[in-house]
């Protein structure tokens, strides 16, 4: 995924610029005209809602993405009071601000998929974050095969840099997911130049710890990264992960967070033996992986209701919310799609 621009919402005054680039991304895709006077609507709500609410504490995003088909997605965030019954406010009607009630109620219909997320002021005895975020995805053309897995990712550089050494490659091959995800050491171009090219190993018809070796092998020689490697069974529900070094993973499941943790070292350089840890993935988990550019310091009390979500939605918050300012950052989130009749 790419992130095309991101503004902090204080006035009226810088939104055009936003909007222009929506307007001419949304033309470069291909989108319809609907399709496009669609986006411009979500984006007016989300950006008229921290104007009214959030006192100059918010910011949108526009994301190029490929996951399930290409998409642009509408991320905002903002440190404002938040929504005391976000159930309702969903709904139409309902309304604080003496106007119709008709906004976070339209933008799940306007768009392919959407989350309205809110934590209000008085309950943040646990978390460290209050406020309201909104995603929004549009779809070029959506998938007709039902998904049995859905995920999402998040990246960005050190000063959002065009040198990235955080890299997540996922592909399908037959019944599996399967994604790496990397950091290579430090961050600049040398990290960068570390981890790119490596999409072909988890394409491999080889077992994962034998992709793993020939990812060390492929990794002599350059800087090194720390790596997680999963594959991620669709029909028997399971994963089969595999992981080098200071790599962060998570296991979520009936409320409790289980620690995945791997051995010492460096890939391409000295580590101790590669294993390969076998899980079950029941229905409604959520599998977490990322770098250390994502703080460790958080439970799961601190953001109540957020693992129901779609896991691109957990990827874009919590990247932001944990993220750290002096690192790459990147995560990933995996689980079962809900079941529909």
């Amino acid at each position: 995924m790419k992130l095309l621009y991101e503004h902090t919402i204080r006035d009226e005054g810088g939104l055009i610029l936003l909007r222009s680039k929506l307007r001419a991304v949304s033309r470069r895709m291909g989108y319809t005209d609907i399709q496009r006077e669609r986006m411009e609507l979500v984006y007016n709500e989300m950006v008229s809602n921290q104007l009214k609410f959030a006192q100059g504490s918010g910011l949108v995003q526009l994301w190029e993405t490929d996951t399930t088909g290409r998409a642009l997605e509408l991320f905002a965030l903002d440190f404002g009071p938040g929504i005391a019954d976000i159930e309702n406010a969903a709904n139409d009607g309902y309304t604080t601000a003496g106007t119709m009630g008709k906004g976070l109620g339209t933008i799940g219909r306007l768009c392919n998929e959407s989350v309205v997320y809110s934590i209000h002021e008085d309950k943040t005895e646990e978390s460290s974050w209050h406020g309201v975020s909104v995603w929004a995805r549009f779809t070029l053309a959506k998938s007709k095969k039902r998904q049995l897995l859905e995920y999402g990712t998040y990246t960005r550089s050190y000063q959002d840099s065009i040198f990235n050494g955080d890299h997540i490659y996922a592909c399908t091959i037959g019944d599996q997911i399967r994604w790496l995800h990397l950091d290579g050491l430090g961050h600049g171009k040398e990290a960068a130049d570390a981890v790119d090219g490596l999409q072909d190993i988890i394409q491999l018809d080889k077992p994962i710890i034998e992709r793993m070796a020939i990812l060390n092998a492929r990794m002599q020689g350059s800087r090194g990264a720390v790596a997680i490697m999963v594959d991620a069974n669709k029909l028997d529900k399971t994963l089969d992960i595999s992981g080098i070094g200071d790599m962060i993973c998570y296991l979520i499941c009936d409320g409790v967070r289980q620690n995945v943790s791997f051995p010492q070292g460096v890939l391409g350089h000295a580590h101790r033996s590669i294993n390969v840890v076998n899980l079950p993935f029941p229905q409604q988990a959520i599998l977490m992986t990322a770098s250390d550019g994502i703080r460790r310091s958080w439970t799961l009390e601190m953001f109540p209701r957020l693992w129901r979500m779609h896991p691109q939605f957990i990827s874009l918050f919590l990247g932001y919310i944990l993220g750290r300012n002096n690192d790459d950052k990147s995560l990933m989130v995996l689980r079962t799609a809900p079941q529909t009749k």
